[in-house]
């Protein structure tokens, strides 16, 4: 009787096949690996875009899931005339605080940060706001609310040590100061959280050498960091 051998040869054509889809995979995989390698932030960028425009159409692009829904992905705005006419309104914001001198602004690359100093918004060693910081913490909250841009609360102190029973370190006490600040600004405004970072720094930012009293003084204070990347819908 003569032997029928069609069942060996498929499971031989169903190896090969096996094989040459792993074959493919590998060739897939070093090819993704040698892109990575050399990225080209042009072209990247035009597949951001191409992806975006398949999955949501740009509102709703750019976003990750997360745990109460999505998490929004900043976009950076190129520093420029948005900085200085932002720049412009903080200023007209809180102008009669500066000439007082318990206000400071400066712009660099990150954005327009607002110096609130020590005497002008808290008590030697405390956290809570003075009553007086207030209408200008106000006016720079209704401008926080209107606008897009992320920012941060960052809280300083200078290099004298601080060892009380609630703040046993500057850098608790710089984190307090910001947290106070940043939670009376989301509970009066209508701030979205995640355009939010609050930070403590304690004496390890400085803005001057800590080597006169009027240079401590400037060191103890916390920044409101209006950031030049925005928060997407």
């Amino acid at each position: 009787m003569k032997k029928n051998h069609s069942g060996e040869h498929d499971n031989l054509e169903r190896w090969l096949l096996t094989y040459s889809d792993l074959i493919t995979l590998l060739l897939g995989l070093f090819v993704i690996l040698y892109a990575s390698s050399q990225v080209d932030m042009k072209k990247y960028q035009q597949v951001v875009s191409a992806f975006e425009n398949v999955f949501g159409g740009g509102s709703t692009a750019g976003t990750l899931p997360g745990e109460n829904g999505v998490m929004t992905s900043p976009v950076q705005v190129p520093p420029g005339k948005a900085s200085q006419q932002l720049e412009r309104k903080v200023e007209s914001v809180v102008g009669s605080e500066m000439k007082e001198g318990g206000v400071m602004i400066t712009t660099d690359e990150r954005g327009v940060t607002v110096h609130f100093l020590e005497k002008f918004m808290f008590a030697t060693g405390r956290a809570g706001i003075k009553p007086q910081a207030i209408p200008a913490l106000d006016t720079l909250g209704f401008l926080l609310e209107s606008i897009p841009n992320q920012f941060r609360i960052e809280g300083h102190t200078d290099d004298t040590p601080i060892h009380s029973a609630k703040y046993p370190s500057n850098w608790h006490l710089s984190v307090a100061r910001a947290l106070t600040v940043g939670y009376y600004l989301l509970q009066h405004y209508k701030i979205r959280p995640e355009k939010v970072a609050i930070v403590g720094y304690g004496q390890y930012h400085p803005l001057v050498p800590n080597d006169t009293p009027q240079h401590k003084a400037e060191n103890r204070r916390v920044d409101i960091v209006i950031l030049n990347s925005i928060t997407r819908n």
